[in-house]
Formats: C-alpha cells, structure tokens, sequence
C-alpha cells in the first residue's frame, strides 16, 4: 500500500508539471496511512442510512469498491452514483489537495 500511495505522489507531481519527486521531497510521502475496512452486509438494508455528503479532508483517498457501491461524486450540482468496475481503484482528491494547488 505504501508503494501505491508513493506512486501515486510521483504521478500526481508529473500530472502537475512538476519533478516526479516534488510531493515526496515536500514530505508527503511521510503521512501515508493505509487503512482498510470492512463492512459486512447488513441483514435489513432498507434501514440503513449512509453518511451526510462530505468531502476527504486529506490529501488523496483510494477506495476499492464492491459490487454494492454507494459512492457518489459532484458533477454538475448534482451527486452522481459511481458505478462499480470490478478491481478498480477511485482515488478521490482531497480538501488538501484541492487547497494546495
């Protein structure tokens, strides 16, 4: 995991116009956590109630998807359901990001 989130620093420095290295040298790369969860089905799925809309107040979010799904995007003013491709990774730009560049 934390040679993915290295990776994905180099990539995301290029796509900026900048060295591969600038976020590494920045010292980003020294605040890479990897977390994982799990959340099993839910016996009654009609009840359940997901969280309000928010934005990732890190830097970059990575989220591999089930095939239930339930994350959305703002296109347009409007929330957009994501449609899950199997084995795909979303990488979700945080309020860090955003703020910094």
């Amino acid at each position: 995991m934390m040679n993915l989130g290295t990776l994905l620093f180099e990539l995301l420095s290029e796509a900026l116009g900048l060295n591969p290295n600038h976020l590494k040298d920045m010292g980003c790369a020294e605040g890479i956590i990897a977390r994982g969860q799990y959340y099993p089905p839910c016996p009654e799925p009609e009840l359940t109630v997901g969280i309000n809309k928010h934005s990732d107040d890190d830097f970059l979010t990575v989220v591999l998807q089930d095939h239930i799904g339930g994350l959305q995007v703002l296109h347009q003013d409007k929330w957009v359901d994501l449609t899950p491709i199997p084995d795909a990774l979303v990488v979700n730009i945080g309020d860090l990001l955003q703020a910094s560049f």
